[in-house]
């Protein structure tokens, strides 16, 4: 009898652990037998097609997770040089991942951003997202082939010919994307694309934005990073302290922007994958030789471009080993993540610089490397 329980308790866990796990089935005209790969939240899931036909699943999070697909296929633009030279890499298929969904993915290997995925209300909503902009997405790819051909052939005149075309090409995108928004308050796809979209906002257009939503899905982190990002601007503008917020360091316990009150604080934005990142770390070292003591601190701020929280962990930290960075580094990458810095500080390159007086306040702010605008700065706060 107890045998009997065991192994039915045994397969109820077995059937309540899949059923919260989600499915993928997709036909992609194309595909062949080439690799899917989709950034699972515990690390990427690959599985090999059959005849443009795959079938993947994989554990879901607590709560909505976007993430991406793509196809071994190369879809890649080839700047010059063939295919060992540079390129711009293809724009993925965006999906949404939550527990027990049973999506289909169709459309076709090439085109594979434009892809249906239908199943649920989340993907619904993306793929009614990708409908609306399709036609402009479609004349930016052309644009940049073109732009590309005439770059490679060295035809000046076609070059300037075609930048104003994507200029007014990448305004037509973003005002797609307000009206999807704004007609569209319902949506999970407009929670989270105005998430992604916010710095085509001024504070107030985007307070607005904001406001304009349905209630369902402001308890989602992307809602959250909205709310983040307004609130933190709002403080900056009246003179406040900038937003505090608590991360993980590297062994792992809580480090908090609000404990370096009383230093001056460089906040690093930087990744591994960063190439002029890593570039600035000798000249950081040298600033902290010189002015730690003084009353200098560094506080590194990483964002993995990578799927799962162990992968993140050991680029990051072999990256500080490697650079020797021996000032306080914290992951914006941990799993259940509460605050984005990146939404919250409105990160848009990488390096990004910010300087803070010793009660927190923004001195200055940098895009890249500070280099000398920083040396200039800290000689003056420190008379050195």
């Amino acid at each position: 009898m107890k045998k009997t329980t065991l192994t039915i308790t045994l397969l109820g866990a077995f059937f309540a652990l899949h059923a919260q796990n989600y499915t993928i089935k997709g036909n992609l005209v194309g595909q062949g037998n080439e690799k899917i790969i989709v950034k699972g939240i515990e690390g990427a899931i690959t599985v090999e097609a059959k005849n443009d036909v795959f079938e993947l699943t994989g554990p879901a999070g607590e709560e909505p997770f976007v993430t991406s697909v793509s196809t071994g296929i190369d879809r890649n633009l080839y700047l010059g040089g063939g295919k060992t030279g540079m390129y711009q890499p293809p724009l993925p298929l965006e999906i949404v991942l939550t527990k027990g969904a049973k999506l289909t993915i169709t459309g076709a290997a090439l085109d594979l951003n434009l892809a249906s995925v239908t199943g649920d209300a989340f993907n619904d909503s993306f793929t009614q997202f990708r409908k609306a902009e399709e036609p402009l997405i479609k004349q930016m790819a052309a644009l940049q082939k073109q732009m590309v051909e005439s770059r490679i052939m060295g035809v000046k005149d076609a070059m300037a010919e075609i930048a104003p075309k994507m200029l007014e090409n990448r305004k037509a995108i973003s005002a797609s994307r307000k009206k999807f928004i704004k007609e569209h308050p319902e949506a999970f796809a407009s929670v989270y694309y105005l998430s992604m979209t916010a710095r085509d906002y001024n504070t107030a257009e985007l307070e607005a934005a904001y406001n304009g939503l349905a209630s369902t899905y402001k308890n989602t982190r992307y809602a959250k990073g909205i709310v983040a990002k307004i609130e933190s601007v709002k403080i900056i503008q009246a003179g406040g302290p900038a937003p505090d917020f608590t991360k993980p360091g590297v062994d792992g316990k809580p480090v908090s922007l609000s404990q370096f009150r009383g230093k001056y604080v460089l906040l690093d934005f930087w990744g591994s994958w960063c190439a002029p990142c890593r570039a600035a770390n000798p000249h950081l070292k040298e600033l902290y030789t010189t002015y730690s003591a003084k009353g200098f601190e560094i506080l590194g701020i990483a964002s993995e471009k990578v799927s799962g929280q162990t992968q993140a962990e050991k680029v990051w930290k072999e990256a500080i080993e490697k650079d020797g960075l021996t000032w306080t580094n914290v992951l914006n990458n941990e799993v259940s993540m509460k605050q984005d810095l990146v939404q919250l500080y409105g990160i848009e390159a990488y390096p990004t610089q910010i300087l803070l007086d010793k009660e927190g306040k923004i001195v200055a702010r940098w895009t890249g490397a500070a280099g000398k605008q920083l040396d200039d700065k800290l000689k003056a706060i420190f008379n050195n």
